[in-house]
């Protein structure tokens, strides 16, 4: 039986944001455009921000577009994201990582260790 429907060409990765922090891990994505965000199943509310990096070894810093900075304010536990403006964002760039809350407002860190699944083209 012939299967029919969309085939994408995608990969997905993890990154964690230790407990007691509002950082995660660095993902190298290398210019890719990232598709989706798997929220982690517990989550201290909070929104979700990013820092990136344009190199390997490069300083990451805060995401903005034009003086605002770049943030998913669905950052609730147990959701799928889609990409959205936010996400397109980040093909630029080298590298990124999730933050817990924002840098306008104050970060928050996790109760515990939250691991996201990052979805994005191959």
């Amino acid at each position: 039986m012939a299967i029919t429907g969309m085939i994408r060409n995608w990969e997905s990765a993890c990154v964690q944001i230790a407990a007691t922090s509002s950082l995660s891990g660095s993902l190298i994505h290398a210019g890719r455009p990232v598709i989706g965000i798997m929220m982690p199943d517990e989550w201290t509310a909070a929104s979700v921000g990013f820092h990136v990096a344009a190199c390997p070894g490069g300083t990451f810093r805060p995401l903005y577009s034009d003086d605002n900075e770049l943030v998913v304010t669905e950052g609730n536990a147990c959701r799928a994201l889609s990409a959205c403006k936010c996400m397109d964002k980040l093909a630029p760039w080298w590298a990124f990582k999730i933050m817990s809350g924002s840098v306008n407002t104050d970060r928050d860190d996790q109760a515990a260790a939250r691991t996201f699944a990052i979805f994005y083209e191959g």
